[in-house]
């Protein structure tokens, strides 16, 4: 245990000579990273064996009942049997012909979708026929394969009936009428003006991210006000709500005391009854609440000093708001490369063509190599997905850690995000393969819960279901409390270059020790961050409206707003969510520092005068 803590020591005064993190580093977890590269050569063999053996054009074109194709030549392509392959080259459309002596549809490709409707033929051009039928009128229903044929409209190449077509167009015009008569035509204006006001959501949204800034600006300034404000806010309304209830309650007293005995109602009662109770629950949840507050109000202190500091921090690189703007780009980039080029389109559409008894083509049967494929396939969407949220983790906590373990701020290096993205992807990608294949595993098992829920629904098999959502629900638990320790756990990397393990163990044991100050300071900055949002937001909004309504004074601008708004939440949700990491790495650093660090010329704290009063104060230990 004393070798551990001479060990600690050693690299945070490396860290003071270093002037920055701790930059001895080397590679963690190569095993890890190894097995995530292995993995992925794993998918690109089933990305390869999907494009070989898919076909997304079955999905486009649409297949007859013998799995051939429309629009392809079947007999080249050779993925069917000979005595059902067909050439369909210049039969693009799919038709649906009904059977009623199967009460079922059968689908065939066709040149055309026919124009006219005949349901009682009497010419066989008029008749649609299965293959290898000739056209008579001796071939109708029920004999034979035939049917007069029925006017349709091509749609995304299957010929949909006109009826429908006309039926679903006269319901749109009906509705755009309704509308039209009701607000001045606003049907035709909507898109319109949305297309031509195009320029003020780029308006909107560059306002959204100037609130942004401006709010964590005023957080730097002036975080003890806006937090004590809230909090006191909180306790405001809870209070009013009580005085509220307890108006009511007397109310409803004098009312059933006014109503002669033999007339009142069970249920006037019952409200009476209710109303005290929620009367009570009120005060009690009040009363806890404010002796929870006086009982932590220097940890909400340490909290304002924490967030003053993550300002702080993310004031001197802006460039911190735009990293999460590439990582976005990649989840985009690679979640259309799963969905839509091999899992969709590819792996979706492969497998082995089957038949019924009648020789009619039921669909493309999955073999077990294919389903573990497919399996195998998803995993992979789970822990990339994971692996490339825990880069941005552990960058952000890089560059937040670069500008608190430096004695003058001034020294913080240049593009410290950068800088520390470069150090991620030099050092510590084993250490996050490591840490998203644990949390890509629990929610890989929870998704076989689901799997499995669905399995038992609608059967009588209540205990496997009860007992399955109550898996479902350990294991949610489970899953938030690995993203807590992994969080936690790219901090420490991103700091020390620990491996994830290490990493891991040193986070949770700061976490342990200074309990009371974490849950302090996530509560509050969480409802801080929820509020800063929603101000963002409405803000917008607002500005947005009045300038739409001066400017397009007869246009439909609601609508622009609107979308306005939707950008607004976004942006200040990207904004939030990395003033919520450096929150967190802010912490985590200021509970190192106070442990390892004593003040002395040796081992100096790095921490602010604002925060070092919590260390000589005596709240070095918080529990």
């Amino acid at each position: 245990m004393t070798h551990k803590k001479e060990s600690h020591i050693k690299k945070s005064t490396e860290v003071i000579k270093n002037k920055g993190v701790y930059s001895k580093r080397k590679c963690h977890d190569c095993l890890f990273l190894i097995l995530f590269l292995a993995f992925w050569a794993g998918m690109a063999v089933v990305a390869h064996y999907g494009i070989k053996e898919g076909d997304p054009k079955r999905l486009l074109y649409g297949t007859d009942y013998e799995g051939n194709t429309c629009g392809v030549d079947n007999i080249a392509a050779g993925k069917l049997p000979a005595n059902h392959s067909r050439d369909f080259t210049h039969e693009k459309y799919v038709y649906f012909i009904y059977y009623p002596s199967l009460a079922s549809y059968r689908t065939i490709c066709v040149s055309s979708c026919p124009n006219e409707t005949y349901l009682t033929p009497d010419d066989p051009s008029q008749l649609i026929c299965a293959y290898n039928t000739t056209p008579a009128l001796n071939e109708t229903f029920p004999q034979g394969t035939c049917m007069g044929s029925i006017a349709s409209t091509p749609v995304l190449n299957r010929c949909v009936p006109s009826k429908i077509t006309d039926a679903t167009e006269s319901i749109i015009d009906k509705l755009f009428q309704v509308i039209s008569e009701n607000f001045g035509d606003t049907s035709t204006k909507v898109f319109s003006d949305t297309v031509e006001n195009w320029k003020y959501l780029i308006y909107g949204a560059l306002i959204a991210m100037g609130l942004g800034l401006v709010y964590i600006f005023l957080l730097r300034f002036f975080a003890g006000l806006i937090t004590w404000a809230t909090v006191m806010g909180v306790i405001g309304c809870l209070a009013l709500l009580c005085v509220q209830v307890y108006y009511q309650w007397q109310k409803a007293i004098d009312v059933y005391d006014s109503i002669p005995p033999n007339q009142r109602l069970p249920t006037q009662k019952d409200n009476v009854l209710a109303l005290k109770v929620i009367f009570i629950i009120l005060c009690v949840i009040t009363g806890i609440l404010a002796l929870i507050i006086l009982a932590m109000f220097s940890r909400i202190r340490l909290a304002i000093g924490i967030i003053k500091e993550s300002s702080k921090a993310i004031g001197t690189m802006p460039s911190i708001f735009f990293f999460p703007v590439f990582i976005f780009v990649a989840l985009c980039a690679f979640l259309a490369y799963w969905a839509v080029y091999c899992c969709v389109c590819y792996l979706g559409t492969a497998g082995t063509p089957t038949y019924d008894e009648n020789d009619v083509f039921i669909g493309y049967e999955a073999s077990k190599v294919l389903r573990y494929m497919q399996i195998y396939h998803f995993f992979g969407l789970l822990w990339t997905y994971a692996f490339i949220l825990a880069i941005n983790q552990c960058t952000l906590a890089g560059a937040i850690a670069l500008w608190y373990w430096v004695m003058d701020k001034k020294d913080t290096p240049y593009f410290p995000v950068w800088k520390s993205f470069f150090r991620v992807i030099r050092y510590h990608l084993g250490s996050l393969a490591f840490g998203s294949l644990i949390l890509a595993v629990v929610q890989f098992i929870r998704w076989i819960l689901r799997f499995l829920e669905k399995k038992f629904k609608g059967k009588e098999a209540f205990l496997a279901r009860f007992v399955i959502r109550c898996l479902n629900c350990l294991f949610g638990c489970f899953e938030r409390f690995i993203k807590f320790i992994d969080k936690n756990a790219y901090i420490m990397v991103a700091i020390y270059g620990y491996s994830f393990c290490k990493g891991a163990r040193r986070g949770f044991s700061l976490i342990v020790s200074n309990v009371l100050r974490v849950a302090a300071v996530s509560v509050i900055s969480a409802f801080l961050i929820f509020l800063g949002r929603l101000l963002i937001t409405v803000i917008t909004i607002g500005i947005s409206f009045i300038l739409l309504q001066r400017i397009a004074e007869d246009g439909f601008y609601v609508v622009p707003v609107i979308i306005i708004g939707f950008i607004a939440f976004f942006i200040s949700g990207g904004f939030m969510s990395v003033y919520d990491m450096a929150i967190d790495t802010m912490l985590l650093c200021f509970c190192e520092d106070s442990e390892r660090n004593d003040g002395s010329p040796e081992r100096p704290y790095f921490m602010s005068k604002s925060l070092k009063k919590f260390v000589d104060g005596g709240h070095t230990k918080c529990c």
